[in-house]
């Protein structure tokens, strides 16, 4: 089955538009968007907070992540995990269908939470010359049916994307494509990973233990001990850290004013903002400024 470039361009797009949330049995998805180019040369190293799902319908390239070269042909399938910095680098045209999106960690259950936690983590997370997966079959029929009828897209699309992206998960924890022993999260590191993203993600709002904790089921006990055991530093000083390099990042890279910062880290007042960045980085933000523009 082969997709004209219309019939992939209007596919994706309405895939877009409808395509949104979609819930299994095991748990909900968000989607951020659905993508596909035929003719697909290098992007630019980037990273993402949630999980991208790419088959390589034909064409060669390379997949780079954190300095590491995999090669890609036709058949390939892998996943771009949170976090890790990557780039797809190809001289000629490669035709790729893509996924990104994220679980709804309320509507899913303890099983689908210990799916994406493995996913995270899943090594291999490419697997080579799997031709015979009906992998890209049922992605050219999703993309084919979503042009069809908007009339019933409950038992349609939406069902047909589900069983899309869940059985695409599934690929990897089968027959020899297991997560390595070595690489396996324990509890504990997957707890602060995931409170280190919530912090990361809402460091204009306040912060509390508890609510960290209570996003996490966990008692705020549990979580400050994993935070002075795991990272050696209080719940506390950890979000105040990281309020700070947020700061100094945007000093770096914006025009943004003081008090703009102040507000987009977390903090009421421009003076306790100046106080805390003074205490951590050794100067006031005015003087970061002052040292930045006079070493440009």
């Amino acid at each position: 089955m082969e997709l004209t470039q219309n019939q992939l361009q209007k596919g994706i797009s309405l895939l877009n538009q409808h395509v949104v949330n979609i819930r299994g049995m095991e748990g909900s998805l968000y989607i951020h968007y659905w993508g596909g180019d035929k003719s697909l040369k290098s992007n630019r190293p980037h990273k993402h907070s949630f999980y991208e799902i790419c088959y390589i319908v034909s064409g060669t390239g390379v997949y780079l992540e954190n300095e590491t070269e995999y090669p890609l042909s036709k058949g390939t399938l892998f996943v771009s995990r949170p976090h890790f910095n990557h780039q797809i680098i190809s001289q000629n045209d490669l035709y790729i269908l893509f996924v990104g999106f994220e679980p709804i960690y309320a509507e899913t259950t303890e099983q689908g939470k210990k799916w994406f936690q493995r996913l995270a983590a899943v090594e291999p997370f490419l697997i080579k010359n799997e031709e015979d997966l009906f992998i890209e079959l049922m992605w050219k029929l999703l993309i084919l049916q979503a042009q069809r009828s908007t009339n019933f897209i409950h038992d349609t699309i939406l069902s047909l994307s589900c069983s899309l992206i869940f059985s695409i998960v599934q690929q990897f924890f089968i027959g020899n494509y297991k997560v390595s022993d070595t690489n396996h999260l324990s509890v504990s590191t997957t707890h602060i990973h995931r409170a280190k993203l919530y912090i990361r993600d809402n460091l204009s709002q306040p912060l509390r233990l508890k609510d960290v904790a209570d996003n996490l089921h966990i008692s705020s006990r549990h979580l400050s001990r994993l935070f002075t055991e795991e990272l050696g530093v209080s719940f506390t000083q950890y979000v105040r850290n990281e309020r700070i390099n947020l700061a100094a990042l945007l000093l770096t890279t914006t025009d943004l004013s003081i008090k703009a910062i102040a507000s987009e880290t977390g903090f009421d007042t421009v003076h306790y903002f100046t106080t805390v960045f003074k205490e951590i980085i050794g100067v006031t933000p005015g003087e970061f400024n002052k040292q930045l523009t006079t070493n440009y």
